[in-house]
């Protein structure tokens, strides 16, 4: 079925995940939680339990919980994941770092939510049925056409006000944004093509990851990210500075269905097109 929209979660945060004695992956788990506000004492954070993943990071991923602020808990996110991905945004080690092509020193979207789009692009087609626990079929790929849509802002369903918001962030013309979000009406190849245009124009740097989640922010996926950087601070991912402060935030809005209002007939998801 179509993205559904999910209930609104109080915090996106990742954490670098370590290899333990065993050879285990386990969150770093952050001395103070996002809902502490500036300089207050107390925080005592966690493990409550462990997620198993079969897909998204494939390994168990941490819920944690502060004894100060006992009514939330939240997820560790590793990075490059994020809340109810099955793919990752950007190839990423599990410990922070971009994982980038040897010979071109660009990102790798095999794998990842955007893989879908390039597969667009070249007028790939995925398959319509799948016998593999981990179905890369026609349906998802018109999911995740929607995903990346919204998060580089070209789907109808966002206006000129979140396409400059989404830009900005990126770090991208936001007429580049603009003229891919015009050819998307057109096929579902086009909507590849005008994904991987805006793909084109980002900057990839070390806050590219940043910058992906910040943009999916803005186009209302998910709520404010939060990075902890060890020792002590959470960032704010769309600047990389310390977070000033710690509100509670549940603007959140999880991907539309892949037959959203202003997706032509034939609509990525539906039985003869991705």
């Amino acid at each position: 079925m179509p993205w559904a929209r999910r209930p609104s979660t109080p915090v996106f945060a990742t954490v670098p995940y370590e290899p333990d004695e065993r050879g285990f992956l386990r969150a770093v788990v952050p001395s103070r939680c996002p809902f502490a506000a500036p300089g207050e004492p107390g925080c005592h954070v966690a493990v409550r339990h462990r997620r198993d993943r079969k897909t998204g990071p494939c390994f168990p991923i941490a819920v944690v919980q502060c004894s100060a602020h006992p009514l939330h808990s939240f997820t560790l996110y590793p990075p490059g994941h994020f809340p109810y991905g099955r793919r990752p945004l950007v190839s990423s080690s599990v410990s922070g770092p971009l994982l980038l092509d040897p010979a071109t020193k660009q990102p790798t979207w095999a794998g990842t939510v955007l893989q879908a789009a390039a597969d667009a692009a070249e007028a790939v087609r995925w398959a319509p049925h799948s016998v593999t626990e981990a179905p890369a079929v026609r349906r998802t790929q018109g999911r995740h056409l929607d995903l990346a849509g919204l998060l580089l802002g070209v789907h109808p369903e966002l206006d000129d006000g979140d396409r400059e918001r989404i830009a900005t962030r990126l770090r991208v013309p936001t007429m580049v944004v603009r003229a891919a979000a015009s050819m998307w009406p057109v096929s579902w190849t086009t909507r590849g093509a005008a994904i991987v245009l805006v793909l084109a124009a980002v900057p990839v740097d070390g806050s590219l990851l940043d910058r992906l989640v910040s943009a999916g922010y803005a186009a209302g996926l998910w709520a404010r990210p939060r990075r902890w950087a060890p020792p002590r601070s959470w960032v704010l991912a769309r600047s990389g500075t310390p977070e000033p402060a710690a509100p509670s935030d549940s603007r959140c809005r999880a991907p539309p269905a892949t037959t959203s209002r202003g997706a032509p007939s034939g609509a990525p998801g539906s039985p003869s097109d991705p």
